[in-house]
């Protein structure tokens, strides 16, 4: 009788053994992916002004134009580093009545500074900068892009470098200013660093982890 209680109480102390480390290995593993999980910042542009389009000074002397950006770190956590942001403004050429054809001619590339932002940090970067064959009317489409590279901070190291390239489409009333008042967002096509397909990856294999314990 000793002998089965012997028994009984090593299966069960196992059995305790066995679920502490599956419980532990599985909060391990979703700390894990939680931290590496990352978001890209969001950029958007809050303000363009060009006076050379501006009907009401009479003037197409004016060679600058004003560009208000925002940058947006969302992740709670992560700070980012940025490289030297690139920025190109363009316009598209309208070929015939028929609408607005491919192809841009660009009127401005400047280049900002390189910084850090904190973790779930806001900053803007506004700027007056030189332009050139800036189209004659109002009413025109127009493109902004910009291209950088970023590093996240996780704790305490840093990612490797990937390319960041976003850009948006808006337009300039008569006044120079563009029509649309709220903040118009640089979108990209380029997936987030550590998504998508990663983070599956991550999850797969906490999951592989999990079936080799209970193997």
């Amino acid at each position: 009788m000793s002998d089965y209680t012997t028994t009984t109480d090593s299966g069960a102390t196992c059995f305790r053994c066995c679920f502490s480390f599956i419980l532990t290995l599985g909060l391990t593993s979703l700390f894990m992916w939680l931290s590496l999980r990352t978001s890209n910042p969001i950029l958007s542009i809050q303000d363009i002004y060009i006076p050379a389009l501006n009907k009401t000074l009479n003037s197409t002397s004016y060679k600058s134009v004003y560009i208000d950006l925002k940058l947006d770190n969302v992740n709670k956590d992560k700070g980012i580093y940025y490289d030297p942001l690139n920025i190109t403004l363009l316009y598209y050429n309208q070929s015939n009545s028929s609408g607005i054809d491919k192809i841009v001619s660009p009127i401005s590339n400047y280049t900002l500074r390189g910084f850090y932002q904190g973790h779930n940090k806001h900053t803007r970067r506004k700027n007056w900068t030189e332009t050139y064959g800036l189209p004659v009317d109002g009413g025109v489409v127009f493109k902004l892009d910009l291209e950088t590279k970023i590093r996240f901070k996780i704790l305490f190291w840093k990612t490797k470098r990937h390319r960041l390239v976003v850009g948006a489409d808006f337009e300039v009333s008569n006044l120079g200013q563009k029509v649309q008042k709220k903040g118009t967002r640089l979108k990209s096509g380029v997936p987030e660093y550590f998504s998508g397909k990663f983070q599956l990856r991550m999850l797969l294999v906490s999951f592989s982890s999990f079936a080799l314990v209970l193997v």
